[in-house]
């Protein structure tokens, strides 16, 4: 599930004011893109409480369940048809197949932390991805302060999928 992110970040931070309220966000959305309209909900990955320097703080981000909602729907839609988990799940019958964070070392000995698993889909006898299976890991943690971001912030794929508009 990786791609490449360009030469310009499409994780940003974003202070907007809420009915009159002061928020704090984190938004899988190019600059360009958000000074040219609202910020749609869904490209809202979560908020933070800025720390004591004013910048990022990890501890304190909260998912955003528009984001996670949207996120799910395109594991479904699009992830579950990927030739690479296509070929996995093949390997899996009735049982579950989980996705790992890229972020995560790929070596079979170490196996991941919690907030390194993504979520999971139910395979079927025939080795075929469940429809609409994806089950979210709420565990999972998109800024690790020891490993780093999520590698989905770069998969270029979920990108063109939540913003279509951006590929015209």
């Amino acid at each position: 599930m990786a791609g490449t992110a360009g030469s310009r970040s499409l994780l940003n931070l974003y202070e907007v004011k809420v009915d009159g309220v002061r928020r704090h966000v984190v938004c899988l959305l190019d600059p360009v893109l958000a000074g040219a309209r609202v910020i749609d909900a869904r490209a809202i990955v979560g908020e933070y409480s800025p720390g004591p320097s004013g910048g990022f703080d990890p501890r304190t981000f909260q998912p955003n369940p528009a984001f996670i909602e949207a996120f799910t729907r395109f594991m479904n839609d699009v992830a579950a048809h990927a030739p690479e988990v296509v070929r996995e799940a093949l390997a899996l019958r009735s049982q579950w197949l989980y996705i790992i964070d890229s972020r995560h070392p790929n070596d079979p000995d170490i196996d991941p932390p919690p907030g390194d698993i993504i979520g999971c889909f139910a395979i079927d006898g025939t080795g075929q991805i469940v429809p609409n299976s994806f089950q979210y890991n709420t565990n999972h943690v998109w800024f690790d302060p020891s490993s780093g971001v999520s590698g989905l912030f770069s998969d270029r794929r979920f990108y063109a999928w939540l913003h279509p508009e951006a590929r015209s």
